[in-house]
């Protein structure tokens, strides 16, 4: 019996990205995402990859995607096929063969987030989601915000789409996301505090992006080899937030500190990405079945963690915050014992 936050249930056609995703989580009480990186070097280990005809190379990487989705499917609660890979086997096929795995391949009650990491606006926004949905058959994709909701708003919005889901950039795993995620920034002109990037991101993704589609799922990439990052998300975006923490594995991200920065204090909302460390094992079954395992272990030190620490609830607005600091400045918000002009003591 597995004692999980989410409950499985049977999914419709109707259902949205979020159910979708919290159901198969539930239902095999995993949170790995694998990864499906058909990239040539996997596919013709001999490097004679660019010799061969599209079609060779088209043939390649649906055996090789089917072979790891008919090995992982037991442990997967989601799939991440990356589209630049599938793009570049050639403009005849290469599209053909991701839409046949996810339409043809990978079970209907495992969601598929498609990472392409799309960050245009309007009419171009509206094409690329599309391709990615109608086309592609995707549940979710990967965008870049940095152009704003402008630029989220076609996915996650209208008759057709607002059950889809989205994880945006926020604080990636490779070393150069320093340059730009990490840089300080203040909010208003006359705002003394300053915010990174990247917690600004996570702020607007748990607050007001949500509020825009609230039947969409928006959640947060950010890299597990940066833990404090990874904290430092979780707090500015919410316990309730999704986030995808690449980094596990080959690019040297803990995955025991990565899941007790990122999870929240229920041990969820956070999917693991990995593609390398199952794809080139031995045995990608049980290379995955074992990084379930370590996953839930992990889940149980967060929940301990979480169980053992007194509950501390400093969920309040910036103006809140402010109001009550002015308040005491100004002597009209007093705690503890004092008397009142009545000449009673106060029993606040």
């Amino acid at each position: 019996d597995i004692n999980h936050p989410y409950k499985a249930s049977t999914m419709s056609s109707s259902s949205s990205f979020k159910e979708k995703l919290e159901s198969r989580v539930a239902a095999i009480d995993s949170l790995l995402c694998v990864g499906l990186d058909p990239h040539e070097k996997e596919l013709f280990p001999n490097g004679d990859g660019s010799s061969q005809s599209e079609q060779v190379r088209c043939d390649a990487a649906f055996t090789f995607c089917k072979t790891l989705i008919d090995a992982t499917a037991p442990y997967a609660a989601c799939y991440k096929p990356n589209g630049a890979f599938f793009e570049a086997l050639g403009v005849n096929g290469g599209i053909e063969v991701l839409r046949r795995l996810v339409k043809e391949v990978i079970p209907s009650d495992i969601p598929v987030l498609l990472d392409v990491k799309r960050g245009d606006i309007g009419s171009t926004a509206a094409a690329y989601a599309v391709a990615s949905y109608e086309h592609v058959g995707a549940d979710a994709v990967t965008l870049s915000p940095f152009m704003g909701w402008d630029s989220i708003e076609p996915f996650v919005t209208g008759d057709n789409y607002s059950k889809k889901g989205a994880f945006l950039l926020c604080k990636t795993s490779n070393p150069g996301s320093q340059e730009i995620m990490a840089c300080s920034l203040k909010t208003t002109t006359d705002d003394a505090s300053e915010t990174a990037v990247f917690e600004r991101i996570a702020q607007l993704v748990g607050n007001t992006w949500s509020s825009n589609a609230p039947e969409a799922l928006l959640g947060l990439v950010v890299g597990a080899t940066d833990p404090g990052a990874l904290s430092q998300a979780r707090k500015a975006a919410g316990p309730d937030t999704w986030i995808l923490a690449p980094g596990v594995g080959a690019q040297g991200g803990d995955l025991v500190e990565a899941c007790q920065a990122g999870m929240n204090s229920l041990g969820t909302n956070m999917l693991i990405p990995v593609s390398r460390g199952i794809s080139r094992s031995v045995n990608p079954t049980q290379a995955a079945k074992d990084l379930v395992e370590q996953i839930r272990k992990a889940v149980q030190q967060v929940k301990e963690a979480a169980a053992a620490t007194p509950s501390q609830d400093n969920s309040i607005e910036a103006y809140q915050r402010e109001f009550i600091e002015f308040s005491l400045s100004q002597g009209v918000l007093k705690f503890g014992s004092f008397v009142l002009k009545s000449g009673r003591t106060s029993p606040y």
